[in-house]
């Protein structure tokens, strides 16, 4: 079942605003989720002038098209994040609702970018899903080290990158990645 906000969804927003404060640009390529004026308004607060949006499914796009309140200029694609241009000087916020295991393509994809990528841990463990996603992109952990401050996560340095990693509970074990 699709929820229809994020609005209750408290470990997910303290965790996103714990790893978007890593970054400072002012566009933003995205999955606005179930609720589109929400995270339009959440672009905004974060200071992104420049918003790209995707939704891969055409009617889940028609309903939010039709309920869109937001005065801030959105470029609204249909079709699978997986074909935005990348290389942008943006940030890519790719929050998916599936694991790991159905989104090989886009983490090979956003390579050299900067990104947030949120996934579910179902049915895998956090620690399969996190090695997942490192052989996925052909890197090698260096150093991991767990802080419980300001949040618990992990900092994490590979053969490729610096990456910070948050896992939380809300609906479902989830995690995000973010390579800073």
């Amino acid at each position: 079942m699709t929820k229809p906000s994020y609005k209750e969804a408290s470990n997910k927003r303290i965790a996103r605003e714990f790893l978007f404060s890593f970054y400072n640009k002012s566009s933003i390529v995205g999955l606005a989720g179930p609720d589109i004026n929400d995270y339009i308004k959440w672009c905004k607060s974060m200071k992104f002038d420049n918003v790209e949006l995707w939704e891969n499914n055409s009617q889940v796009m028609l309903q939010q098209l039709a309920n869109i309140k937001s005065r801030l200029p959105i470029s609204y694609n249909f079709g699978d994040i997986v074909n935005a241009d990348n290389g942008k000087d943006a940030l890519y916020d790719l929050d998916f609702c599936s694991n790991i295991t159905s989104l090989y393509s886009h983490i090979k994809k956003f390579r050299d970018e900067k990104f947030v990528i949120t996934f579910s841990n179902r049915p895998i463990s956090v620690e399969t899903s996190i090695e997942l996603f490192f052989s996925t992109r052909k890197e090698s952990v260096i150093s991991s080290v767990y802080k419980k401050n300001p949040i618990p996560h992990y900092s994490v340095r590979t053969s490729l990158g610096r990456y910070i990693i948050v896992t939380y509970f809300d609906t479902c074990s989830m995690v995000s990645i973010a390579k800073i």
